[in-house]
Order: C-alpha cells, then sequence, then structure tokens
C-alpha cells in the first residue's frame, strides 16, 4: 500500500509538472573573466503556466544556469582548479603578462638588457664585445685597418675618431682629411643657409632633418613628409610641421616599432586599463568586465558591488536581502524557498517545476524507479494470491459436482437394480469403455468407469451409442 501511495505522488508530481513548462533559455552573457580559471557566464529563462494549471502553484520567477568559461591560461601555463600555473617569464591572473625582468636591476647585464617575451637577454654597448665571461670588454677599432681613417687613428672607451694633420681637415665623412677647410676658403660657401661640410675635398651645404637644399643647392626648404611618403602614417591622420611631420593614431592606437603607421594598442597586455577586474581589448580601445552581482563604475574602470534587491522587477517574492557580489532571499514564518532560492510558499506545499534541463532530476528518477519497482511486486503478488484462489474454488466445484453425479449414478443403480418400471436410460459407450447414465427429467449425466458390477441393468433399457446416432440395439450387460 505505501508503494502505491508513493507511485501515486510521483505520478502526480509529474502531472503537475506538465502545468509549469520552461520557457526558451535567453542568451548568454559575457564571460566574467577572459581567461583563468575562474572565468562565469549565465543565462535565465522563465517557467510557463500552462491554462491546464487550474489554480496549481508554479514558479514564474527566471532560472538560473552558469557554466565556466574562458577557463584556459596563456604563454603556456598551466590551468589549476584555482589559478594560473605561469611558465617562467610570465605573470598575471591568466599569465598573460610578460614579466620584465630588466626592470629589476637591469636583469643583472653589465650594459644593456633587452626585455623579450617570456625572457631576456643581455647585450653590450656598440665599442664592446661580451667576452667569455660575459663581460662587455672595449673594442680597439683602430687595431682593424686603423678604423677606416685616412691618417690618424684615436681609441676610446667604447668608441674611436679619425683625425688629419695640419692644415688638412677631416671631411663630413669623418674619415677622409681635405688639403684645407674650403667652407672658410671658398666664397660660395658663405652662400649655404644652414650648415657646410667638406666632401671629395670640396665644400657642400648642408640640411638639417626634415628639409631639403633647392635647385641652387644653397638654400634649404622644408619636406613636406606628409605628401611624399603615403604610407607614413597610414591608420591615422598626419600633420605637418616645419622640418617634421607628426602623426596622430587616436585613441587606442599606436605608431608600430618603424614608426610608419598607426597600430593596435593592447591595453590589457601593456597595462595602461586601470581596470579593477576584468579588461577587454578591443580595436583602438578597451572596455572594463565585472563579474557577475557587480557593475562598473561612473569611471568606467572600477566595479561596484550591485544592489540585487532594487532591481525591477525585484529578484524575490518576498524578502531580499543583498550581499557583496550576490543577494539572498528570505521567507516570512511558515513558509520556505522554492528550489529557485526566490521564491516563498508554505511549508510543504512548493510544487517543483522541470529542472534548468527539462529533465527530471537524479532525485526524481531515483523515486519514480523506486516506485515502478514497488507497484511491479505487488501486481505480481495480486497475480499470485488471484491465481491460487481460483485453484483452489475450481477444486471445490469440481468435488462437489463429483459428490452430486456419485449421489445420482447410486440413486439410478439402485432404481434400475429393484426393476423400476421408469428407471432412467442407460448409455454405453463403445468409444470409451464405460457406462454414462442419464436421468430424466434432470439432464445429469453420470459416468461409471467400470459398469462389470451392475449385470442386473435391464437390457431393454441399455443403449448403444457413438457407432451413429441413428443406431440403437440392445448390449447385454
Amino acid at each position: 500500500m505505501l508503494s502505491v501511495l508513493l507511485t501515486l505522488t510521483v505520478l502526480s508530481h509529474v502531472s503537475a509538472k506538465q502545468d509549469c513548462i520552461p520557457d526558451e533559455w535567453e542568451d548568454w552573457t559575457s564571460c566574467s573573466q577572459k581567461c583563468g580559471a575562474s572565468g562565469t557566464r549565465q543565462r535565465n529563462r522563465k517557467i510557463k503556466i500552462l491554462p491546464t494549471a487550474d489554480g496549481v502553484q508554479c514558479s514564474t520567477l527566471d532560472f538560473l544556469e552558469i557554466e565556466g568559461c574562458n577557463r584556459e591560461c596563456y604563454n603556456g601555463g598551466t590551468l589549476l582548479p584555482t589559478e594560473c600555473l605561469c611558465q617562467k617569464g610570465y605573470t598575471g591572473t591568466c599569465c598573460e603578462l610578460d614579466i620584465d625582468e630588466c626592470g629589476n636591476a637591469n636583469g643583472g647585464c653589465q650594459q644593456r638588457c633587452v626585455n623579450e617575451l617570456g625572457s631576456y637577454r643581455c647585450e653590450c654597448f656598440d665599442g664592446f664585445v661580451e667576452n667569455e665571461m660575459n663581460v662587455c670588454k672595449d673594442i680597439n677599432e683602430c687595431d682593424d685597418n686603423n678604423g677606416g681613417c685616412e691618417m690618424l687613428c684615436m681609441n676610446y672607451y667604447g668608441s674611436y675618431s679619425c683625425g688629419c694633420v695640419p692644415p688638412k681637415i677631416l671631411e663630413m665623412d669623418k674619415k677622409t682629411c681635405a688639403t684645407e677647410n674650403h667652407c672658410l676658403t671658398h666664397p660660395e660657401a658663405l652662400n649655404c643657409t644652414h650648415g657646410c661640410a667638406i666632401h671629395n675635398n670640396q665644400f657642400i651645404c648642408e640640411c638639417p632633418e626634415g628639409y631639403t637644399l633647392d635647385e641652387t643647392n644653397f638654400q634649404c626648404v622644408d619636406v613636406d613628409q606628409c605628401q611624399a611618403d603615403p604610407m607614413f602614417c597610414a591608420g591615422g591622420t598626419c600633420m605637418s610641421s616645419p622640418g617634421k611631420a607628426i602623426c596622430e593614431c587616436g585613441i587606442g592606437r599606436g605608431l608600430d616599432a618603424d614608426g610608419i603607421k598607426c597600430i593596435d594598442v593592447d591595453e590589457c597586455k601593456a597595462g595602461i586599463s586601470q581596470c579593477s577586474h576584468t579588461c577587454v581589448n578591443r580595436n583602438a580601445g578597451h572596455v572594463c568586465l565585472c563579474p557577475a552581482g557587480m557593475i562598473i563604475g561612473s569611471d568606467h574602470k572600477t566595479c561596484e558591488d550591485e544592489n540585487e534587491c532594487m532591481r525591477d522587477p525585484p529578484p524575490c517574492s518576498h524578502t531580499c536581502v543583498d550581499l557583496v557580489g550576490s543577494f539572498a532571499c528570505q521567507c516570512p514564518e511558515l513558509m520556505e524557498l522554492e528550489h529557485d532560492n526566490r521564491t516563498c510558499c508554505e511549508i510543504g506545499k512548493c510544487i517543483r517545476p522541470l529542472s534548468a534541463e527539462g529533465k527530471t532530476t537524479s532525485s526524481e528518477k531515483w523515486i519514480i524507479s523506486i516506485s515502478v519497482v514497488a507497484v511491479v511486486a505487488v501486481l505480481v503478488i495480486v497475480v499470485l494470491v488471484w491465481r491460487m484462489l481460483k485453484r483452489h474454488i475450481s477444486t471445490s466445484e469440481k468435488v462437489r459436482v463429483f459428490k452430486r453425479h456419485i449421489s445420482t449414478s447410486e440413486k439410478v443403480l439402485r432404481a434400475i437394480k429393484h426393476g423400476d418400471n421408469n428407471p432412467p436410460d442407460v448409455y454405453y459407450n463403445q468409444n470409451a469403455d464405460a457406462m454414462e447414465l442419464e436421468t430424466r427429467g434432470m439432464g445429469v449425466a453420470a459416468t461409471v468407469s467400470r459398469a462389470e458390477q451392475y449385470q442386473t441393468f435391464h437390457r431393454k433399457n441399455v443403449k448403444s451409442y457413438g457407432a451413429g446416432e441413428e443406431m440403437e440395439t440392445s448390449k447385454s450387460l
């Protein structure tokens, strides 16, 4: 009986759930983290109440589904349950940041430290070479073809220079010696507007960077670099000024390593985003994101706690308590929370709608399985009892009929034996080798397997049948 009641309860539970069906899932929210071990995203859906509910209480608040997302580590990092284990040379929540080893005591280098992604290297300045002890040693350039100098070569710590024996003067290549200083002796050298240099034992006029000589080779004129090089400042705005050009790339963009074209700047990797939680790089900019339960502040950088209780509609059916990064629903006395932890219902009267996946939960499946087994067991027991009762009733009826037949047979045989003038007919069945007695007026037949002991039967009342219904002959007993 207990299993039957349990089954009825489960069946009514399943039937009630048909009155409350889930609506379509809404779109997933953006992931709370771009990488790492804690990224989550969520989506909601509501519960539809069908007309067949007929007043049955169903939850109409959102279902919430949360799953992990973007759970990965960059630059070969290993994803652990709660964090990323970064390779040497990287750091950050997702191992996305390169460690600038050169920023700490110059990386231990003697002269120049060159930072690389995940690593670094030491170099020597020009004029030095690294020896077998990883120490930068000065190069004496004058030992190699006099440093390329025509006359004098003078070595310095890390450098050298060429010189000339007076009255000769060093030309503009800083290696060749001219016979005289033509910038001072030649009268036309005075026409140079910016500068003069000696080249191939002659003077030439010089111009600073951003200028070039005009057709007279004396006057320096400004070079419009924006017009002279169309590839310069590609993707940005080129502004020419005297002697130089300025490239404005705009917010979120900057010049490449060659200083020629504008490219996107990853503010997140460069560490200049100032996001308090998650930074997502975008073309020509970035955005700061916040985890669930928090919202971006007015500065668009700092995440602040969101008071979910102030949402419209409110998330709780009764009392809502705001928590840091979350909220909690509470119920008044004699009420309890539904499975969605938002709706209050009377204790013991909460009706569970379909699970978040539109299927029965594991506990529901367990209850249904136990109930089905119990019902099957009850049915088997009922069938066995019914068969036993049927067999008992059949046996009793056969005994009762047999006793009645014996009684009737005895009366018939007694009547024949005493010479009753109107005895019942006695039929001899040739096929069964038995005597069959039929009592007139009663319609009851009895079979006697051995009739030899009743030799006083009246021959006239003995009929033969079985060979044909129309043939009637006397047969001696």
